[in-house]
């Protein structure tokens, strides 16, 4: 028994679009995937297809430092920055080479401020005492009584007492700071030369929440 060739034509017709339907969607899927792929990495798909002989990722290797990170501390104390500078730190050693550039000029302004301070004091406290003389006063006790009782020099040797407290702090925070920068120097030095920066994703979740994956490539 022969078919009748139209009716045979349109079974086999039917059968192929029966079949290229998931063939389609199956091509699209793919194309789609590489084509987020290559928007999400920026480099080549054909790149990313081939196959390599390593399966982790491939760090490139650093060069030397130039200075030891004991170099480096040493550098940072002496001149703020210059440890950091020396490791290619350069945000850091700006940050503390402004920090301590600051901090010497509060306290060279601040102690120019103590010495005008205590020279107005003194003159003040010269002028009380003549004026004292004048009015016939000769006892140390009331000598002693009428400075206390100057409203002006009070006021005087109160601001150079606060002012001397001030120089103090800074004195402290500079010694502080000198140690600190000499420290951060010598850290920054051992993870100079740390591979990739640590890289951090997120995404969220099907329960409203998120996940988070932290990658740390290794040289091989």
């Amino acid at each position: 028994m022969r078919a009748h060739p139209r009716a045979l034509g349109h079974a086999v017709g039917h059968g192929d679009a029966v079949m290229s339907a998931p063939r389609l969607r199956r091509l699209i899927g793919a194309l789609a995937m590489l084509v987020s792929l290559a928007a999400t990495t920026g480099t080549p798909v054909v790149a990313q297809l081939a196959p390599t002989a390593s399966t982790g990722p491939q760090v490139a290797p650093l060069p030397p430092l130039v200075v030891s990170p004991r170099g480096a501390m040493v550098r940072a104390m002496l001149v703020p920055g210059w440890g950091h500078a020396a490791i290619g730190s350069y945000t850091r050693g700006g940050f503390y080479f402004a920090l301590e550039s600051l901090t010497a000029y509060t306290f060279l302004r601040t102690r120019a401020r103590l010495s005008d301070t205590r020279a107005r004091a003194a003159f003040r406290e010269t002028f009380v005492r003549a004026t004292l003389a004048r009015d016939g006063v000769t006892d140390p006790d009331a000598i002693e009584t009428g400075l206390a009782g100057d409203d002006v020099l009070q006021g005087l040797e109160a601001l150079a007492a606060s002012r001397e407290n001030q120089q103090e702090d800074l004195v402290a925070f500079g010694i502080f700071m000198l140690f600190l920068t000499g420290a951060d120097a010598f850290v920054s030095a051992h993870l100079a030369r740390f591979p990739t920066p640590i890289e951090v994703q997120a995404a969220p979740t099907a329960g409203g929440g998120a996940e988070v994956a932290v990658r740390v490539p290794f040289p091989r």
